[in-house]
C-alpha cells in the first residue's frame, strides 16, 4: 500500500469506530489534508480531466480528479449515492439542476474555489466546470459509485459505467516514488 492510501484507509477505519455512520461529507475534509501532499502527482490531460483512483474498500470510493481549463462534465447524477467534494486547488464552477417534466433545469451555479467542501447528496444533478488553469479535486463516496446518469437538454440520456484515466495501480506507482 501507499502512504496515501494508508492514510485514507486509517480514516476511514477510525470513523467507522464511532457511534454514527461516516458520511462522505463528514470526511472529506480529513482526507482532503492528506491528499493535498500529493498534488504533484496528479496527471492533466488537454483533451479530458482525470480521475485517479486512491482508494475502494468495502463500501467506499475515493478519487483525484486533474482539470485544465475549457474541460467540463456533463449533467449527471451519482444514482443515490452519497458523495462529498474538496477543491485542493484552482476552482471549480458547480452548476445544479433539478428535473420539471424529467428536463434538466439550472437552480444553482455556485464558485468552489481552493479549500472549498461540499456535499453531494444522493438526489443531485450536477456539472463541474474548472475556471482556473488547472485544479484538483478530491471526490468521496458511499456506497462506491459505479454507475452515473448522463443528462442532456432533453432528459436523461444513459446510464453510463463510472471508469478511471489512472487506475489504482498506476497512481499507488507514482505515490510510492516519493
Amino acid at each position: 500500500m501507499t502512504p496515501m492510501r494508508d492514510r485514507v484507509l486509517e480514516v476511514l477505519v477510525e470513523a467507522g469506530r464511532g457511534p454514527e455512520r461516516p458520511t462522505p461529507g463528514g470526511l472529506v475534509e480529513r482526507i482532503a489534508r492528506e491528499a493535498e501532499r500529493h498534488l504533484d502527482r496528479v496527471r492533466f490531460d488537454p483533451a479530458q480531466y482525470v480521475r485517479h483512483a486512491v482508494l475502494l474498500w468495502e463500501d467506499w470510493e475515493v478519487m483525484l480528479i486533474g482539470w485544465e481549463s475549457g474541460q467540463t462534465t456533463p449533467i449527471h447524477d451519482h444514482r443515490g449515492v452519497l458523495g462529498g467534494m474538496a477543491v485542493l486547488s484552482g476552482t471549480l464552477l458547480e452548476e445544479r439542476f433539478t428535473t420539471p417534466a424529467l428536463v434538466p433545469e439550472l437552480v444553482d451555479s455556485r464558485v468552489r474555489p481552493e479549500g472549498d467542501l461540499c456535499d453531494t447528496g444522493p438526489a443531485v444533478l450536477h456539472r463541474l466546470i474548472p475556471k482556473s488553469a488547472r485544479a484538483v479535486s478530491l471526490h468521496v463516496y458511499r456506497p462506491p459509485l459505479r454507475t452515473m446518469g448522463i443528462w442532456d437538454e432533453e432528459g436523461l440520456k444513459e446510464i453510463r459505467a463510472s471508469q478511471f484515466e489512472v487506475g489504482v495501480e498506476e497512481f499507488r506507482r507514482a505515490i510510492a516514488l516519493r
